[in-house]
């Protein structure tokens, strides 16, 4: 099983992801990570598919407009055409229905699974990892809900919803778990 420091490791050697971080951190976003499934997709040993995206966030909360959003992303696939999906998080709580978030890494930890509340960035060439709810989920491969998310809230049923849309509850390598647990 891999501590954070294999991950760590692991992904800051990942090629393809180190050339993807210089190319999100060239465009002088604040605060930009890659997070989500794509990270733990790389975590997983899992490639790329079709219907999987590579989600960029940022926080600049002086410009929370779709369009500039638009423009990184257009501006990502013409360096590399991958598919890229920019969101701006200072402007994300409105969709969510949620209060302003301070950060991108608040905003990341206010995403619907443990496993999903991961980023990856580069600073000053040094590579970053934020886990929000730390690597144990990722080492056992259990789909938790953050606590935003768990059983017996109302938002349980978009976590539930995900699980299914995804695949998730058919996968016999994931585990599905209903409440978020801080001793995991």
């Amino acid at each position: 099983m891999q501590g954070t420091n294999e991950i760590y490791n692991s992904l800051s050697e990942n090629e393809t992801l180190r050339e993807q971080l210089m190319l999100v951190d060239r465009l002088g976003l604040p605060d930009g990570w890659i997070c989500a499934g794509y990270i733990r997709s790389l975590i997983w040993g899992l490639t790329l598919t079709e219907k999987q995206d590579i989600d960029v966030v940022y926080f600049d909360a002086s410009d929370v407009s779709e369009a500039t959003e638009k423009h990184y992303e257009a501006l990502l696939k013409s360096r590399k055409p991958l598919p890229w999906s920019v969101k701006n998080q200072a402007r994300m709580h409105l969709k969510n229905e949620l209060p302003p978030y301070t950060s991108t890494c608040d905003a990341v930890a206010h995403f619907p699974e443990t496993v999903t509340a991961i980023a990856a960035a580069t600073r000053n060439d040094q590579f970053q990892l934020y886990l929000a709810y730390g690597a144990e989920d990722l080492h056992t491969r259990t789909i938790r809900p953050t606590p935003l998310f768990s059983k017996g809230l109302p938002r349980h049923a978009i976590f539930q919803q995900r699980v299914t849309d995804k695949g998730w509850d058919k996968r016999s390598d994931l585990r599905i778990a209903c409440q978020f647990e801080t001793n995991s």
